[in-house]
């Protein structure tokens, strides 16, 4: 099998999966989306794309290019991991945040917001009007805790949209924003669950931070938080299952919230990053292995 990994930043998870893929007996080459060409694919029997939806937080213009790229691609016949419509909604919250929503799957309710707006007040108001405080505001395309934030009242609010949309500017960033209501949790971690071809393959929990607050609310391992032991409920597993449908992903790390209510899904993410330990090692080879067989048992159509 000829399997092309297509890559930013060439990062800890892209040089362990080219590993596996050439310990395997395949043959394996790495990609850089930054000089990536159409032609340089030849006769490749899978593409995995690994260009990371935080990459828009320094290189927007490598998430546009990705796209375009996974679209040609498909096109012409060539088995995309995860595909163009898969990675589509991994680099617009919104459009996932829509997508979960028409199949009746709890997330937070999310709201879009252009950074050409010009009147930030009237923006505001609009948001008041959809959601209460303290509600979350982030960067619709990205990751990594980049520009994420928990504001609680209407000064707060003002305040950060223009610290976002100045940086923004400065970043080269065009991707838009999105404002979601806050998911207070009644556990002190969120789930992350790991799904490979309709299965749920592991969960852990990552502690919860505080993240320009008093108290913790935010899970990031970026930024600080701690993964645990834990065995997803089956809500969560059932949930997780949807969502990862609802986007067409066949690899996929959710990261879900226990309310009151009950679990709900605040984000998708087709290409979570991994680092040398353990557990990620674990996770990646599962991974590697799983797409090794639905080959063999030509679930993958190449």
């Amino acid at each position: 099998m000829k399997v092309a990994i297509l890559h930013h930043d060439l990062e800890y998870a892209e040089r362990k999966i080219y590993e596996l893929f050439k310990k395997g007996n395949h043959e394996a080459f790495l990609i850089d989306i930054r000089n990536a060409n159409i032609d340089d694919f030849g006769d490749v029997d899978l593409v995995l794309n690994r260009v990371y939806a935080s990459v828009a937080n320094r290189d927007y213009p490598s998430i546009k290019k990705t796209l375009e790229l996974l679209k040609e691609l498909e096109d012409r016949g060539v088995f995309c991991l995860n595909s163009y419509r898969t990675s589509f909604f991994d680099y617009d919250k919104y459009a996932s945040f829509l997508s979960m929503k028409e199949k009746d799957i709890p997330t937070p309710k999310t709201i879009f917001i252009n950074q050409d707006s010009i009147n930030l007040d009237a923006v505001c108001k609009k948001l008041m009007k959809e959601l209460s405080f303290p509600m979350i505001i982030k960067r619709n395309i990205g990751g990594r805790g980049k520009d994420i934030s928990r504001v609680g009242d209407i000064n707060e609010l003002l305040k950060d949209l223009e610290n976002k949309f100045n940086n923004a500017i400065k970043e080269n960033y065009f991707g838009g924003f999105v404002a979601q209501e806050f998911i207070k949790s009644n556990r002190d971690h969120d789930c992350r669950l790991g799904v490979i071809d309709g299965e749920v393959a592991f969960s852990y929990s990552r502690s919860l931070i505080s993240y320009g607050t008093k108290d913790p609310w935010l899970a990031s391992m970026t930024n600080g938080s701690v993964e645990g032991i834990y065995e997803a409920e089956s809500e969560e597993k059932e949930i997780g299952l949807l969502a990862s449908d609802s986007i067409g992903s066949r690899f996929n790390e959710l990261d879900i919230m226990f309310s009151e209510e009950g679990p709900i899904i605040i984000e998708n993410n087709p290409t979570p990053n991994y680092f040398d330990c353990a557990e990620d090692i674990e996770r990646i080879e599962a991974f590697v292995s799983k797409v090794e067989q639905s080959l063999l048992q030509s679930e993958i159509k190449i």
